[in-house]
């Protein structure tokens, strides 16, 4: 017996169970879930690093939430010349912060400001549509010139 050798015998579950062990630890490596505000309206949302990093990234170094993410790719199309996102987060951001401080004092009045505002770009819009070449300005009367002094015979 002393020729002999031993050999080690795998049985199919060893192995399917240090497959299982394998799936378990690629499941434990997920990115956790984090906390982040929107630095325009305050909103707070759970999510990855990873994705967190992506939207600072697309909006010059801030976070925004999908709302006002939305709000913002708005404010890049609505101009007549694109607005650079710096400029657009930033206009949102006043926005924002606009309206969280008069609706928390007056909500009766935000909502009035609000409308009126809507009003306002409606009507621009409007005008710039309906008048989109330069208007020619006149720099002198059309009327002819009439003369008071008249002679008398």
């Amino acid at each position: 017996m002393s020729g002999q050798v031993l050999r080690k015998t795998v049985s199919d579950l060893s192995v399917e169970i240090n497959k299982i062990e394998k799936d378990i630890e690629n499941l434990c490596t997920i990115d956790e879930v984090t906390r982040a505000e929107c630095e325009c309206c305050g909103l707070r949302e759970e999510c990855t690093q990873d994705y967190i990093k992506r939207i600072k990234d697309s909006y010059s170094g801030k976070w925004v939430c999908g709302l006002c993410s939305e709000a913002v790719k708005e404010g890049l199309n609505r101009g007549s010349s694109p607005v650079a996102i710096e400029e657009a987060v930033s206009s949102h951001m006043k926005f924002c912060q606009e309206f969280n401080s008069s609706t928390r004092l007056n909500p009766k009045l935000s909502f009035t400001m609000a409308m009126r505002n809507i009003a306002r770009r409606s009507h621009e819009y409007k005008e710039k549509k309906q008048y989109p070449t330069c208007k020619i300005s006149r720099s002198s009367s059309c009327v002819p010139r009439i003369d008071f002094t008249m002679k008398q015979s």
